[in-house]
């Protein structure tokens, strides 16, 4: 497949979901899931038969709900309120803190999504040759992975380290989606960098 091709497919939900912002308090009919679901539809790509490579398609959608969750976190950090509601707070919903409780500042919010995004490209650059040395860009990619899984992990054992989390809906939501996610995204990396 195309670099140019796979960089449009991490380029493009970015910019869709930070078009989609009309104002900080939330995205115009732009849910960052829907992004990801259309990315989950390049999966069906990679389907036997379908003529993609399986790796390709793995590194393109691991790539791009990377780079869209660098492109929310941006819009934290700029003060965006989804997934925040009327109820709960997004402090309660994404950090595991009580309402009431100060959210990470722009800059924590952006070294995160620099992070995100970071690796997004190498995970692109690995699998299509970014230039770089392959064994610096495969053990990079590795390192996604294995950060991804830890943070997986990690989400299911979270509340034996903070109880306190589990009165909070950051709990549900870590165990049903966040901790997934990131299992579901380090599996992908890792098969994208498979040989």
């Amino acid at each position: 497949m195309d670099p140019l091709l796979s960089s449009a497919a991490v380029v493009v939900p970015l910019i869709v979901l930070v078009a989609g912002v009309s104002r900080l308090g939330a995205p115009r009919g732009v849910s960052p899931w829907k992004l990801l679901g259309l990315l989950a539809i390049l999966c069906a790509a990679g389907a036997p038969g379908a003529g993609v490579p399986r790796r390709d398609v793995l590194a393109l959608a691991s790539s791009g709900a990377l780079g869209v969750l660098a492109a929310i976190h941006v819009y934290w950090g700029l003060g965006g309120a989804w997934p925040g509601d009327a109820r709960h707070e997004k402090v309660e919903m994404v950090v595991g803190l009580p309402k009431g409780s100060p959210f990470p500042s722009l800059g924590a919010c952006l070294v995160v999504a620099c992070l995100l995004a970071s690796s997004a490209a190498l995970v692109v650059a690995q699998r299509y040759g970014g230039g770089g040395s392959p064994t610096l860009l495969r053990l990079g990619a590795w390192a996604v992975a294995l950060v991804l899984g830890a943070r997986g992990v990690g989400g299911y054992l979270e509340a034996r380290l903070r109880p306190d989390t589990r009165a909070l809906p950051y709990h549900r939501l870590n165990r049903l989606v966040y901790s997934p996610l990131s299992l579901t995204l380090a599996a992908a990396v890792a098969g994208a960098t498979l040989d």
